[in-house]
């Protein structure tokens, strides 16, 4: 599977890693340790991003070596080798990046998990079986035979358990286990990287909580629970759109909840991230009838409408996989 691109590293020494708009553990942590691989191989290596690495996540990178985007770090990315772009389905998830990224001359190469992944680079390495980016970067440096140091493995085990629930979701395979066995015997510590991502909320996110869980209503006879912050929320709180992140699992403990719906005012648009409990529907398929992708159990969209035209769309079209909803 590695072939091909552990021969264009070899080769190659200018380097480029990215990710998706508003990242999320897995984006950062596969972003991040992967850097981290192609720099202790001797690579130069620039993290450059459309959005800044969220609070929660800062502690991955103490020395804020990931680039927010700006224009004057095109001319960098045009004349790389190698443009990494992990954990991203389409090349609209890039955003301002992408148009750096397709002018550039360099090659593209995917690295993701997500079985929407409509393949956009040259070489596309995509495991829709993996639970996350961050198995498939962890793949990779082994294959590479790079020693996975204690910062490539916090960076990699934060990739994993975020994107399994801290492997609570049944994308949590005996697979998953073993691998974050390995990291944490390579120095990953789950409870000390619980703490900084979990058990570190500054209060302007719990205000932001606060009012996004008084708009917790039901749909399709509890089946379905949906929120929404709206720019007015974050403008009161103080809070960013980044400190959302982990909020839509709330609704997970409510007992008759299939389907969780969370939808975002940002930057003039409406960012809406669905989740589905086992035994729920998938919710891809209404994120690709939508615009959007992800996988059976976690999908998102990003919709041009006003934000209680966004939430009628989503609803109904959840509602439509429950034959007997009223």
């Amino acid at each position: 599977m590695w072939a091909e691109v552990k021969r264009i590293i070899k080769r190659s020494d200018n380097f480029i890693v990215t990710t998706h708009v508003y990242p999320d553990g897995d984006a950062i942590g596969s972003a991040l340790a992967l850097a981290q691989i192609l720099r202790d191989l001797g690579k130069k290596v620039l993290v450059v991003n459309q959005h800044p690495v969220p609070q929660m996540y800062k502690f991955l990178d103490p020395n804020n070596k990931v680039r927010v985007w700006n224009g004057a770090l095109a001319r960098r990315v045009k004349k790389s080798d190698v443009i990494f772009v992990v954990d991203v389905s389409s090349f609209d998830r890039l955003g301002e990046v992408g148009s750096a990224v397709k002018e550039s001359r360099a090659k593209t190469i995917c690295i993701d998990h997500h079985k929407t992944n409509d393949r956009f680079a040259e070489i596309n390495i995509i495991e829709d079986r993996s639970a996350s980016t961050g198995e498939l970067i962890y793949s990779l440096g082994k294959s590479l035979q790079v020693t996975i140091s204690r910062r490539i493995a916090n960076a990699l085990f934060t990739a994993i358990a975020t994107d399994t629930g801290w492997f609570r979701f049944s994308n949590t395979s005996a697979l998953v286990l073993e691998r974050a066995s390995e990291l944490a015997a390579m120095g990953a510590k789950a409870d000390r990287l619980y703490e900084s991502i979990y058990e570190n909320m500054a209060w302007p996110r719990m205000a932001l909580l606060e009012r996004i869980l008084s708009t917790l209503h039901a749909e399709c006879d509890g089946k379905i629970a949906c929120m929404h912050a709206t720019k007015q929320m974050f403008a009161e709180t103080g809070a960013s759109s980044e400190d959302t992140e982990g909020f839509i699992d709330f609704p997970r403990s409510l007992r008759d909840v299939q389907i969780i719906i969370f939808l975002r005012e940002i930057d003039g648009k409406v960012k809406v991230s669905m989740r589905s409990k086992s035994g729920g529907p998938a919710v891809d398929k209404i994120a690709k009838a939508l615009g959007g992708g992800g996988h059976r159990r976690a999908a998102g969209i990003l919709l041009r409408c006003p934000l209680d035209e966004a939430e009628k769309a989503v609803v109904k079209a959840a509602s439509s996989l429950f034959p007997d909803c009223h």
